[in-house]
């Protein structure tokens, strides 16, 4: 029995004795650990980054989440058990995306950076900020090359194309309140450069200002019989605020037109951009009446025509005689209703008086007035 049990010890020595193999390297379609830590070297913010697994429909979620990778910042990014070999796609806030294929069980980083990039140049020489921009390609439109950018009225951006092999492109643009859509074909590889609108239309500039005590929202500036959209864009213009409206026209004279915040509006006709003097909306126009009436008025209202009501009674209890003039101020535009009520209760009203031409009025018999 000793020596039966001493063979089988001696057997099983050299088998004790040997090293342990190597494990095998995991297999480009096992599961593993998938870590990696994304390293942002562009120049613009990374907002979205997908993880597309073999045979997988579509991009799937966003495994940022609510997050973003500022340029220059890392990101460790945990994908959890799954395929080794997949795909990330990175898409920035500048509209262009990268897709690199990796083996997740191994890399420990990703870096992405410009180099593989190409720097374009967007002019916007019109009068309203370009929102959005599509390069399109037979078949393919692609996403808004801007992302979160903007490029302002009569200025230009720099923006880079990410993981583009193409030269010619349908460009399309859309303007400020989708006032305008244009498109035309480019060569990017001619020319890095894509310019909308006629730098040969002399660019005006008319400083505006509110002068009144409410919120001016809304500009509007035209040569022709539409207002077009929205001048002020996303700002306002608060009491005593300014802003300089810059607009193309070959034209001199413009139509203004401001909008504030309790919906009164202000219009200015034929103002001269050529030569150029501030603008002021909301200041009180003044006028002058001089009675020649028969009768003392007991009341007097003046009021823009954009007011629903009359107002206050201007002479507060205090009535305007014959002979007598007296000045009153009314804020607005040059367009005022004006109604005065005798002192026997009759009652006169004259609309759509222009105050702006005609500062001085006279109230005769017969109510007319000069």
């Amino acid at each position: 029995m000793i020596p039966a049990l001493l063979a089988l010890l001696l057997l099983a020595l050299p088998a004790a004795a040997q090293p342990a193999k190597p494990g095998a390297p995991p297999s480009a379609e096992g599961h593993g650990a998938r870590d990696i830590i994304i390293r942002n070297r562009s120049d613009s913010v990374l907002r979205s980054l997908y993880a597309i697994e073999p045979g997988q429909r579509g991009p799937g979620r966003d495994r940022l989440g609510a997050d973003v990778i500022p340029s220059g910042r890392d990101y460790p990014l945990r994908l959890g058990p799954g395929p080794c070999r997949i795909e990330l796609r990175a898409v920035f806030e500048d509209g262009g995306a990268e897709t690199r294929a990796i083996d997740a069980c191994t890399v420990g980083e990703l870096v992405f950076d410009d180099r593989d990039a190409r720097a374009v140049e967007i002019v916007n020489n019109t009068d309203f900020d370009l929102r959005e921009l599509y390069l399109s390609r037979p078949g393919a439109v692609g996403p808004d090359r801007l992302g979160a950018n903007i490029v302002p009225a009569n200025d230009s951006l720099r923006i880079r194309l990410r993981g583009e092999s193409e030269c010619a492109f349908e460009a399309r643009a859309v303007f400020q309140g989708a006032a305008r859509d244009e498109s035309q074909r480019v060569d990017i590889c001619a020319s890095p450069r894509i310019v909308f609108g006629d730098a040969s239309i002399p660019l005006r500039e008319l400083p505006v200002v509110n002068r009144s005590p409410r919120v001016l929202v809304q500009l509007y500036a035209t040569t022709g019989a539409e207002w077009g959209p929205d001048r002020l864009g996303v700002n306002v213009l608060r009491p005593g605020q300014g802003y300089l409206l810059r607009i193309r026209t070959p034209e001199c004279r413009v139509r203004l037109r401001a909008l504030f915040d309790d919906r009164r509006s202000e219009e200015r006709e034929a103002v001269d951009v050529c030569a150029p003097q501030e603008v002021a909306f909301g200041a009180p126009r003044r006028v002058s009446l001089t009675h020649a009436h028969g009768r003392p008025v007991r009341e007097l209202y003046l009021s823009a025509v954009e007011e629903d009501d009359w107002g206050p009674d201007r002479l507060a209890g205090t009535p305007l005689a014959p002979g007598q003039e007296r000045a009153f101020e009314m804020a607005g535009g040059c367009r005022a209703d004006i109604r005065v009520v005798f002192d026997n209760g009759n009652a006169e009203e004259l609309r759509e008086v222009d105050i702006c031409a005609r500062p001085a009025l006279t109230i005769r018999p017969g109510w007319t007035v000069e």
